[in-house]
Parts: structure tokens; C-alpha cells; sequence
């Protein structure tokens, strides 16, 4: 046999057994430090059934986490990363706002090389804090209410084609919220008329869904850059789809030379992001410890960050990008519990048009604010249906808890958000819709309730993303009754996706009102 094919066959061989002997130490850093855990599997660790797309990432925490009802924290591997997922909600309140501090980065690596990765949502340290600082007032009540016009005109032409659908037909109102919630992330982010609506195949309604189609290759990115992310660094992997970030690169270009070279200032996301370009650099006040300690009266440094033109695409990308799909899909859902829940529906249907006669019979900003039942069903979507399985945190120093476990610098921590909000103890009989709960009278624990975060943390978008979709369901409860069709397949999570979706089609009879 050839020596040199024998060679090979060698160190292929020695890599396996190295890989394999790495994946088995790597399974062993939960035992080692005599924190309950369950036992992973080689390479796939506890996350093998979500990997391989057998089950939904939410779907597999759960399950996990089932198996200890009564520890505040459980180890758990993502792959070969051993992450500490944190369930006690005091716990939960420390790392997210009061020790946030030694927990202020996400833990997700960032390649700078690559401008689409670089956003708010990656960026850490003194980046994350000046740009933070920065985008704030964008959403301001002043500037929700300047963008309020906008999303209104697309509310208008979405009940406008529903009110063609007739009433015994078989409708999945998904694509149509898709439309609307890209028209609205369009007009209001970027004053782009998508005409994604009036134009449903259009080249920006296709690209924005592919944004959003994950696929085993998807996976194993996700799965590289989590658990190697020097070798993801290195070979320059990123979430990112080439062709639907060059399509959405070069509209934000456009649209911002446009402005340029035609001296237009508008009042919305891009325009703040021009703003900070121009004018180069990002401000942080930086205060000296030692007054503190001293008693003295606290003075600050300033420390200028460079504004850059990757940082500015970035951004604006995923402000564009984080508007599609998680709205759209709460809009959905909180329809299809609505359905499913006639008397809710009336009940908050009441509330709307009782507002919209008291505005004059327009369904205003100040109408729209008053309407607390509504508000409350909302967010018991959320609670049922969050956006994201778990908050990562990046401990950035040796943290003690309570259990005399030490949290190292470097270790990632979750905070698992469906088993937060699936806690009996806070929310009784967790499995059921019941707005209620969110009643203003009602007491909540300050951490129980997190789809949108916590602490500084918290998405800066939840307040947009909030009031886009309490208009879209007050629009259209206003105009047409909802209900299930008996078409409609059993709600099972769509495995592929990173959002709780349906994976299948939820299909709905609608009549005007």
C-alpha cells in the first residue's frame, strides 16, 4: 500500500481521535464543578434533538430543564459549549440589572471584518455603551408619534385587501402580516415605500424572507461560531446571507446617498444614523472610580469612539432586518389565541371601538395608548410565545452565588425566557391564554416577564415593535372578526425556525365588520 496514502490515513485518524478526545473533556466541565446537568452526548451535547432539527430550541431547553423543577441553576451544553442556564428569578433579576455590570456582553463573537455583524445586538463594552447612549431617542414618545402616520397608511392598505377576502374562505394571515410588517419597517425605519402590500412579489418581500429561511447549513454556522469562534473568526463565518445582505446593503447606500446628494433630512432610524456619521465619532463619559471612593464630587473623562461607515451599515441592517419577522409572527399569534378565545376577542374588540368613538372615530396615537386590554393581551402572546429562548450573558468577572457556586470569567450564562414565563409558581396554569395576568393590578416580578430583556440591556426597538403591533391588532379587530378555520392544523413550532413560528400554515375565517 502506498506509504503516503497510509500517512494520511494516519492523521486523519489522529484528528478523529484528538476531536473525540476534546468532545469528551469538553462534557466533563459540568461534573467537574459538581453542578447538576444532563448527560450530554458526544459532539451534539444536550442540543443534539434542536441541531438536527428535530425539535425546536425552546422545545429542547424545556425538556431539559424538566428534569431539575427545583435547582436555580443547571449546567447545560450547546454542542460542546457548557453553558450555566440560570433559573431562579432572583438570580435572574441580579444578572440582568442589578450585577449587570459584570454581565453586560452578550457573549456572541464579532468578526469586524464583516460589517453586517457588527450592530447594537453584538457590539460589547464601551462600543455597546456610547452607541447605546446614542440611539436612545429614537424612541422617544415625540419621535413614536411622528412615525405613527406611517404605520398607519399601511394598516389602512392591509384591512383594505382583507376586506376583499370573502368570509367563508380559508386565509393564512401570515404572509399578509409579513407584508405589512415590512412595509411598516420600511416607511417608518428608512422612508422606503416597499409596496410590499400592493406588490407581494416584489424583490424586497423575496429577499426579506430569505433573511429568515434557516437551513442546515445555517445551523452549522450558528454551531461554529458559538462553540469555535476563533475558527469562525478565522475562516470568516457569518449568519449573514451574501446575496440578501448585498441586496439590502446597497438599498441602505442608495437611499443615503440619495439624501445626501439631495440635502433630505427625514425623522426616522436612518436619519439618526447619518446624523452620527457626520459627525464621527460616539461620546462616552467615562467616571473616575476613584471619586467615589474618595468622597470627592465625581468628575468624568471623555472617551471619543469612531462612528464608522461598517458600524453605520451594520446597524442600519439590523434594525431593518430585526422588523420583519418577530412582529409579523406576535401579530399572528396573538390573532390565533384570539380565535381560539372568542369572548377575549370581543372583550378587547369593545375596548378598541369604545376609544376609536371617544378620538372622533380615528384610531389615534392617544386612543390607541389607552387601551390597557388590549396592551394585556398582547403580552400574554409574549409570555406564551417569546421571540427568543434564552438571554445570553458573558460574565466578564469571578461572580459568587448564593449556593456557593462561582461563576468564572469567560463562562456563558442563559436565562432561559420559556421557562420563565411557563413557571407556575408565577403564572398559574402557564399553558393557558389568560390577559389577566398583566392586569394592571396585578403584581409580576421585575424579571418574570422577559421578551423583549431587561435591564440596560432591553431591546431599544421593544417600544416600536410594541406599538406596531398593538395598532396592526387593533386595525384589524376593528374592521373584521377572527376566527379559526377548521381547516386549520394542530399549533406544532417550526423546528427550522429561530422564532416560535407555526410550521404549519394557521388558517383563519374572517368576516367584515
Amino acid at each position: 500500500m502506498d506509504p503516503i496514502f497510509l500517512a494520511l490515513i494516519a492523521i486523519i485518524l489522529s484528528l478523529i481521535a484528538y476531536a473525540v478526545y476534546q468532545a469528551n473533556e469538553a462534557n466533563k466541565y459540568w461534573l467537574k464543578r459538581g453542578i447538576p446537568h444532563r448527560k450530554p452526548m458526544l459532539f451534539f451535547g444536550n442540543s443534539g434533538k434542536h441541531v438536527l432539527m428535530r425539535q425546536h430550541f425552546t422545545e429542547n431547553l424545556l425538556e431539559v430543564l424538566k428534569d431539575f423543577p427545583h435547582e436555580p441553576a443547571v449546567g447545560f451544553y450547546d454542542l460542546t459549549r457548557p453553558i450555566l442556564i440560570i433559573k431562579d428569578i432572583e438570580l435572574v433579576e441580579k444578572i440582568l440589572v442589578k450585577d449587570f455590570p459584570q454581565f453586560m456582553d452578550r457573549g456572541f463573537p464579532l468578526d469586524k471584518r464583516n460589517a453586517i455583524d457588527i450592530s447594537l445586538f453584538t457590539m460589547s463594552g464601551k462600543e455597546w455603551r456610547a452607541l447605546r447612549y446614542k440611539l436612545s431617542p429614537l424612541f422617544s414618545t415625540t419621535k413614536l408619534k411622528t412615525m405613527y402616520g406611517s404605520m398607519a397608511e399601511c394598516s389602512q392598505s392591509l384591512t383594505s385587501i382583507l376586506d376583499q377576502i370573502q368570509e367563508k374562505e380559508d386565509i393564512d394571515l401570515k404572509e399578509y402580516l409579513g407584508r405589512f410588517a415590512m412595509d411598516v419597517i420600511g416607511s417608518c425605519a428608512y422612508g422606503i415605500d416597499a409596496k410590499n402590500l400592493s406588490e407581494p412579489d416584489n424583490e424586497f418581500r423575496k429577499m426579506g424572507k430569505k433573511s429568515f429561511e434557516p437551513d442546515r447549513l445555517q445551523m452549522l454556522k450558528f454551531a461554529i461560531i458559538m462553540c469555535a469562534p476563533k475558527l469562525a473568526k478565522l475562516l470568516r463565518i457569518s449568519l449573514a446571507k451574501t446575496d440578501v445582505t448585498d441586496y439590502f446593503c446597497k438599498i441602505i447606500r442608495d437611499t443615503i446617498d440619495y439624501r445626501k446628494k439631495n440635502d433630505i433630512v427625514r425623522n426616522d432610524f436612518l436619519q439618526m444614523f447619518i446624523n452620527l456619521k457626520d459627525e464621527g465619532n460616539l461620546e462616552l463619559r467615562i467616571k473616575d472610580p476613584d471619586d467615589e471612593y474618595l468622597q470627592t464630587e465625581v468628575s468624568y473623562s471623555v472617551e471619543n469612539i469612531e462612528f464608522t461607515d461598517d458600524m453605520m451599515i451594520g446597524n442600519a441592517f439590523q434594525f431593518l432586518q430585526a422588523g420583519f419577522e418577530a412582529t409579523a409572527a406576535i401579530s399572528l399569534l396573538t390573532l390565533y389565541e384570539l380565535s381560539k378565545n372568542m369572548e377575549i376577542q370581543k372583550k378587547a374588540r369593545l375596548e378598541i371601538v369604545i376609544n376609536v368613538e371617544e378620538a372622533g372615530g380615528m384610531l389615534t396615537y392617544d386612543a390607541l395608548k389607552k387601551m390597557t386590554y388590549l396592551e394585556q393581551c398582547i403580552k400574554e402572546t409574549f409570555r406564551l410565545y417569546p421571540p427568543v429562548a434564552g438571554l445570553n450573558r458573558l460574565c466578564n468577572k469571578d461572580y459568587l452565588l448564593p449556593n456557593g457556586y462561582k461563576i468564572q470569567a469567560g463562562e456563558l450564562v442563559m436565562i432561559p425566557v420559556a421557562t420563565v414565563h411557563n413557571d407556575p409558581k408565577i403564572y398559574p396554569e402557564p399553558e393557558k391564554f389568560r390577559p389577566e395576568r398583566f392586569d394592571p393590578d396585578q403584581k409580576i416580578p421585575s424579571c418574570a416577564f422577559l421578551p423583549f430583556g431587561n435591564g440596560p440591556r432591553i431591546c431599544i426597538a421593544m417600544r416600536f415593535a410594541f406599538l406596531e403591533i398593538k395598532h396592526c391588532i387593533a386595525k384589524l379587530l376593528m374592521n373584521h372578526e377572527y376566527k379559526l378555520s377548521p381547516n386549520s392544523k394542530p399549533f406544532r413550532l417550526d423546528k427550522k425556525s429561530f422564532f416560535m413560528i407555526p410550521a404549519d400554515p394557521l388558517l383563519f375565517n374572517i368576516r367584515q365588520i
